[in-house]
């Protein structure tokens, strides 16, 4: 028996909003079709029900399959999901961390002869800078 690959579960309200994307990209049934849904299934999602286990499975495994980033990651969601990360830590240790992971991700991209995006030279930027506090984002 061939052991199934799980994906990374995404937050609903993540997962819902570039679903939605997708869908005002296209047209609902199309989206629904894709996804082996029906397009009240789909609209309803879209509206706030909750998915069922197999439901969100079938939402992720599509999104995961279509390969491409619909929009650069935003820095100032990123940096408030890092300041929900390290809320026991000091501001100077969440600070660190920023930077380590900015530049995590720099050294990343020049592993594989790859130029870094903009926005990780942002971010490396708003962790460089010494009087931004953690919560601070341009």
């Amino acid at each position: 028996m061939a052991a199934r690959v799980s994906l990374p579960a995404l937050p609903v309200p993540l997962l819902r909003d570039v679903i939605a994307r997708e869908t005002a990209r296209s047209s609902l049934r199309r989206i629904a079709h894709e996804l082996a849904m029906s397009p009240n299934g789909l609209r309803d999602f879209l509206r706030g029900a909750v998915p069922r286990g197999p439901t969100r499975a079938k939402l992720e495994h599509w999104l995961a399959g279509r390969g491409r980033v619909s929009r650069p990651p935003n820095i100032g969601q990123f940096v408030r999901l890092l300041n929900e990360l390290s809320g026991d830590l000091s501001s100077k240790q969440t600070m660190q961390m920023g930077r380590q992971v900015a530049d995590l991700l720099v050294e990343s991209y020049t592993a594989r002869s790859l130029a870094a995006p903009t926005w990780v030279h942002d971010l490396r930027r708003h962790y460089e800078s010494s009087g931004a506090a953690p919560g601070d984002f341009a």
